[in-house]
């Protein structure tokens, strides 16, 4: 029976200005179906940039979106004509926004933007001619940017720049003459490599090779006299490849190896006598590669990351800086199998970690912990294991929600998810038609995730345009006023599906539920209908929800109670 009564006194005018359109939109840079595949998304100067290919003509150049198709365009074209300058490693540094390019005649260099064209331009032809210098590892330290080029007569070595041609110079030589010393930094995060060096305790840490002892500690005040090595963890020319370096608790928490112990727990205080092993967690000379893919996360006091032994495979493990206090969390695939918990990072939300992992019993999925054995558990299960694992990555806090890519089957793969850290709020989103299977395209080598002024940006191919600029916005601020309806909504309480009456047959409409924080949860479009049209509901938890069924001459809302 139609509880008309209750519609009425319980209705709802949404007057939020996120609530008068939908909350995704698309920006559609090169029309038609071949897409710009944006990459590389940072917010810079109340703006987001990126790479994208605008058309056949332009290539692969610098964009600039302020979330409309109007505010969208290209910033330079950089490799003049239909050449790509495909600009990466994007660095934002006060009012300067640093990158890599090639613009044809001088290779790939170091270029920086204030925004506009004719402030865009290349820093310096570190390797003259067409060869390039490859800068990488760009780090801000003390308002400049140090990273690894190579300029032909020294090799790849250690540069800094101040954003002109005159304050770009060669720090040190670390592996004299033309030989190659690499820096190389890297640390974890939530679904994506940060390919930079470590800045802790007012220097700069990295591994590189100087022609004798092989890939080893280094670190940096950013002067040549002040650029050394910490120490030769296995002694002479052997590596001990160190990686995944933070600070904590005064000290240095990475990973390393030696010759007697392969490659494991490392702690040092920057001199090489305090550089020592912290624990041999597999032993032997088999290495436990802890935070292999995950690098060291900060939790509640302690660090967490993924190790592996003989025992347990790849589990989750938490150090508090000593031998002792570096243990298996839990074995969450039980015996030598491996859960890889944690790889590609962990994320802190509403208390909890929230990572990856696998069981024996339902593939990848999003799992939660707190830090205890008891308390690391399965969160959802995202997809169905057979035969698609879930692979939940690439976290992200959007306004106090988890918001992340993960898996669904082995049809629709890849989707966007988002979460209230409960395990009935976490649901895929998307636009209201949203045909196309796997539509988010994801790497591990940068933030697929981007959020500028309150706008979640992505790249996304969701329907016909291809590989295109995505953004995706929640409604804010929600009012209640009184009034009456030519549109009718039942059953409320509803368990599955609801059905609207009302409805004009001339007319197309579009029916969003959110929940009562203004998050939607369905979207959809109604052409032409009849006088009743059933909507099956998603799955929802128990509670209240808002309709929107916005047609060309009428809005209406209503607020429709979930039974079980």
């Amino acid at each position: 029976m139609k509880n008309r009564y209750y519609i009425l006194m319980c209705a709802f005018i949404l007057i939020a200005q996120g609530l008068s359109a939908q909350t995704f939109k698309s920006i559609d840079i090169n029309t038609g179906s071949a897409g710009s595949l944006p990459y590389g998304m940072i917010d810079f100067n109340g703006q987001v940039y990126f790479r994208a290919l605008g058309d056949t003509l332009t290539g692969s150049e610098l964009w600039v979106s302020d979330g409309t198709q109007a505010g969208t365009h290209m910033v330079k074209d950089i490799w003049p004509g239909r050449g790509s300058a495909n600009p990466t490693n994007f660095l934002a540094v006060g009012t300067q926004l640093f990158f890599t390019a090639n613009d044809s005649a001088h290779g790939v260099e170091l270029w920086v933007t204030d925004g506009t064209n004719a402030g865009t331009t290349m820093v310096s032809d570190i390797n003259p001619g067409f060869s390039g210098s490859y800068p990488s590892m760009l780090t801000l330290y003390n308002g400049k940017v140090y990273f690894n080029a190579n300029d032909a007569a020294h090799g790849y070595e250690l540069w800094v720049s101040d954003g002109t041609n005159a304050g770009t110079s060669l720090v040190k030589d670390i592996n004299p003459g033309a030989g190659n010393s690499s820096p190389f930094g890297f640390s974890g995060a939530a679904g994506y490599y940060i390919r930079q060096f470590s800045v802790i305790n007012n220097k700069f840490y990295f591994r590189a090779d100087d022609g004798s002892h092989g890939y080893e500690l280094w670190s940096s005040d950013g002067t040549t006299l002040g650029t050394n090595m910490v120490a030769d963890i296995w002694a002479g020319p052997g590596a001990s490849y160190p990686y995944a370096m933070i600070a904590y608790n005064g000290s240095i928490i990475f990973t390393a190896a030696d010759s007697l112990h392969g490659s494991e727990l490392w702690t040092t205080d920057g001199t090489a006598a305090g550089t020592v092993l912290l624990k041999d967690i597999n032993p032997g000379s088999t290495a436990s590669s802890p935070a292999d893919y995950s690098g060291y996360n900060l939790y509640n006091g302690k660090l967490y990351f993924s190790a592996t032994t003989s025992a347990s495979g790849y589990e989750l493990w938490t150090t508090d800086g000593t031998s002792m206090g570096t243990t298996m969390v839990k074995d969450i695939w039980a015996g030598p199998g491996s859960s890889h918990a944690a790889d590609y990072g962990i994320f802190v939300y509403n208390g909890k970690m929230y990572f990856n992992a696998k069981d024996s019993v339902n593939g990848s999925q999003l799992w939660t912990s707190d830090g205890t054995t008891a308390g690391t558990t399965l969160f959802k299960v995202l997809s169905s294991y057979t035969p698609f694992d879930s692979y939940p990555v690439a976290m992200i806090n959007y306004n106090g929600q988890m918001v992340f890519m993960a898996g669904t089957d082995s049809i629709n793969k890849v989707q966007l998810w988002t979460s209230d850290g409960t395990a009935a709020g976490t649901h895929i989103i998307a636009p209201a038609i949203a045909p196309n299977p796997n539509p988010l395209i994801y790497t591990y080598t940068y933030a697929p995730l981007c959020i500028n002024n309150g706008v979640l940006y992505m790249n996304a191919n969701f329907n016909s345009i291809g590989d295109e600029l995505w953004t995706y916005s929640t409604p804010t601020g929600i009012s209640a006023t009184s009034g009456d309806h030519s549109i009718s909504a039942y059953p409320n309480p509803f368990s599955s599906a609801i059905t609207l009456s009302g409805l004009q047959s001339s007319e197309t409409y579009t029916v969003q539920v959110y929940d009562m924080s203004g998050r939607e949860f369905f979207s959809t479009e109604i052409d032409h209908p009849s006088d009743n049209v059933s909507l099956t509901m998603p799955e929802l938890s128990t509670g209240v929800y808002l309709m929107r069924v916005s047609g060309q001459s009428s809005t209406e809302t209503f607020r429709m109670v979930k039974s079980n």
